[in-house]
């Protein structure tokens, strides 16, 4: 017999039961997703954590201000994803972290908050099937529990819960399940009534600003409010049923009223102020993150969409194709009526009218509720990412579906068990879809662990999307930076190239490439892929910053500085810019000009690093020891853990005769450039001591910095002028 089955018959003490489900639920929530424990911050995780200000800021009210990438929530550059409390989240593990982003506790929390979030659904599960399903079935399994499990192990769940960004979806589900608990409450106890309604918009608003989707609660305790009253509705008309019924203390009718304006007062409310909010303007996004809704044909944008609700239901269905990024061509436009793809959306729509005819046709009234219930916990949530209000900044985004995933497993299973007990089905071969449940879910589990790996490292987790999006531009764009990261400049070529072939107007890859072209000196090809990427985006900054150096390395100067001009013209506040302008200033003799640059650079961005070690370089070469005093401190406090910096200022004490502090500095810098040491650091290590008279120490660094490079000149020599004034052995 099913081992689901038969664990209600054969475990008989019910606490036993219980403790025994719950172990089941937590390790099926936890094990395939604790092996991503250890990887890094990936994809998205650099700009919603890494570069955001809000994360990492002093004040605790910042993101309140910004969207969920830190940009300024009424700026026309936003995404308008206004997600708070989420930031609030990562800023917890920021200062519980010891003001450090490890990305072991942000993966961490993401998998308690999802083992919470599955444990959350099973008590909104029994609540729905207590409430709608009153009739026990010795025969029948528990439909709740199981529905968990298949949930917990899903593998579209991974890029939720493996991606730090994906805690969004994950507390945002969490509130949601509480808010829908609450609410029940609020329908059945008199007592209290209007404290768990207020529960319920409160834990709805707090939904909401952990991610858009959130607010979809209200939507789904106002539909199960009409459910239940249709129930009660039809109860009331069968005498035969009444008794069964006299337990449940139903509130009055003028109560009930209340409580359904409250619902829709509260949904109108959080929606314009969530309006007021965006500054009352959409978002705008590019035609590359969505391109249907930048589409003229109204017939192509109905195809497409459509398509898209397809490859979600499949997404949920069997999740073989797992991608981090579905934009850029990875899923073509429906642009014609023979387009074969269309078959699907026809079937689609084709059950759809199936499943509404049988549900206004079916006898069983119990079990027509429970399902359209699993339908409504499908559907709702997925509406604000369905391009049907207004268009959003995604084409495919699997951490949205973390919600709605829990309507479909729900739908699934009761389907599953009212199967089992048809007439249809033979009583030997009742426990086989047992059975393919129970295989499913070791699938399911299977393949999130096998996921999760992906999601460890940038390197795996863009490697495995050329394989599900091959079309995708910014799939290979990706797969190049992170290339590019490992020098591996070969294969990262390949991947930049590849991408501007798929999308010719990719100026971002242009760039990347001219970079990458640029640092193995390749300039006229550099220059090549910048002067294009600025054709398809003139305001390019990063574009014409990099053209400067390129022209700059080239000797055109006057041609170089024009493109830094151009660069601060497009971005006023642009510290690199005005580094390498300051590099250009230095190479035309222009010292104070360079001085003057570097200095406005290090204002913009006190941690410029490289800025303050040109300030500090140009300083000790033109013998400003007096003014270097005066920078030394607040280069120091600016990037305490540069060591360029502390090989700049162990040099200039060096020269000032100050060896005890130059040595302490030098052997700061050595430490902290680790195996990025080089032999001038040892060189003038040497030279140090050998002013200080230390012969023995100076010997010792210089044969060190020959080791590393044989042929270093000022090593070479310095060590045989040691040698033949007899000064060591």
């Amino acid at each position: 017999m099913c081992i689901l089955r038969n664990l209600n018959r054969n475990l008989k003490d019910p606490g036993a039961k219980k403790i025994l489900k719950f172990v089941s639920v937590l390790c099926a929530s936890s094990l395939p997703f604790i092996f991503t424990l250890s990887g890094d911050f990936v994809f998205d995780d650099s700009e919603a954590i890494i570069k955001n200000e809000a994360v990492t800021s002093e004040s605790w009210l910042e993101s309140f201000y910004t969207d969920f990438w830190g940009t300024n929530i009424t700026s026309n550059l936003s995404h308008k994803s206004y997600r708070p409390l989420t930031v609030w989240s990562f800023r917890l593990n920021y200062q519980l972290g010891q003001k450090k982003l490890s990305a072991v506790e942000f993966k961490a929390t993401n998998l308690v908050c999802h083992i919470v979030s599955c444990l959350l659904l099973w008590l909104t599960l029994r609540s729905i099937l207590g409430r709608l399903k009153k009739h026990k079935c010795k025969k029948c399994i528990d439909v709740g529990w199981v529905t968990t499990l298949v949930f917990a192990v899903h593998p579209v769940h991974v890029e939720a819960v493996s991606g730090a960004v994906g805690r969004a979806d994950v507390l945002a589900a969490i509130a949601f399940f509480l808010a829908f608990l609450f609410y029940n409450q609020a329908i059945y106890k008199k007592r209290l009534h209007y404290f768990y309604l207020t529960a319920t918009i409160l834990l709805a608003t707090m939904s909401m600003l952990f991610k858009e989707n959130g607010i979809t609660v209200l939507g789904v305790c106002l539909c199960y409010d009409f459910i239940i009253i249709c129930k009660e509705d039809n109860r009331s008309r069968s005498r035969k049923r009444k008794q069964f019924y006299d337990d449940i203390q139903l509130l009055p009718s003028a109560e009930v009223i209340i409580r359904i304006t409250v619902i829709v007062l509260a949904i109108m409310l959080l929606l314009y102020g969530r309006w007021i909010i965006m500054g009352g303007a959409p978002p705008n996004f590019k035609a590359t993150d969505n391109p249907a809704s930048f589409s003229d044909s109204k017939i192509t944008k109905i195809f497409t969409f459509s398509y898209l609700y397809v490859l979600n239901i499949l997404l949920l269905i069997w999740p073989q194709w797992l991608c981090y990024d579905w934009s850029m061509g990875c899923v073509p436009l429906l642009e014609h009526i023979l387009d074969v793809r269309l078959v699907f959306v026809l079937a689609m729509y084709f059950y759809g009218a199936v499943v509404v005819i049988t549900f206004f046709k079916a006898r069983k009234k119990r079990d027509k509720w429970i399902k359209l219930m699993a339908l409504l916990l499908m559907g709702l949530p997925f509406l604000p990412a369905a391009n049907i209000f207004y268009p959003v900044g995604f084409v495919i985004a699997e951490r949205v579906l973390y919600i709605p995933s829990a309507g479909y497993c729900f739908y699934m299973v009761f389907g599953l068990n009212k199967i089992c007990h048809t007439k249809l089905v033979a009583k030997k071969m009742a426990s086989i879809p047992y059975y393919a449940v129970i295989l499913l879910i070791c699938i399911f589990a299977l393949k999130s662990y096998e996921r999760s790996y992906d999601w460890q490292n940038e390197h795996a987790l863009f490697l495995s999307g050329t394989e599900v999006c091959p079309l995708n531009a910014k799939v290979h764009y990706n797969v190049a930076k992170a290339a590019d990261a490992k020098h591996q400049y070969d294969f990262a070529l390949m991947e930049y190239k590849e991408a501007i072939r798929l999308y010719p107007e990719y100026y971002q890859a242009m760039n990347n490439l001219a970079n990458l072209l640029k640092n193995q000196k390749m300039y006229s090809e550099a220059e090549y892929y910048l002067r294009k990427a600025i054709e398809h985006k003139y305001s390019f900054p990063a574009a014409w910053m990099n053209l400067g150096i390129v022209l700059a390395s080239t000797g055109r100067y006057d041609q170089a500085q024009e493109a830094y001009a151009n660069a601060l013209r497009y971005r006023n506040n642009y510290p690199d810019c005005l580094y390498n302008l300051g590099n250009l200033y230095l190479d035309t003799k222009k010292t104070a000009h360079a001085l003057e640059s570097w200095l406005h650079a290090i204002k913009l961005k006190p941690g410029h690093r490289l800025a303050w070690t040109n300030i500090l370089a140009l300083l000790d070469n033109t013998g400003q020891f007096d003014r270097a005093l005066q920078i030394i401190p607040l280069a120091l406090a600016s990037v305490p853990e540069a060591p360029s910096v502390h090989f700049a200022t162990a040099n200039i004490f060096g020269k000032m005769g100050r060896y005890e502090i130059a040595e302490k500095h030098f052997l700061k810098a050595i430490d902290l450039f680790g195996p990025r040491v080089q032999a001038i650091h040892y060189a003038n290590l040497g030279v140090l001591y050998h002013r200080w008279k230390k012969y023995s120490d100076a010997e010792r660094m210089y044969k060190r910095a020959l080791k590393i490079q044989s042929n270093f000149k000022s090593a070479q020599k310095n060590l045989h002028t040691l040698k033949r004034l007899n000064l060591i052995t």
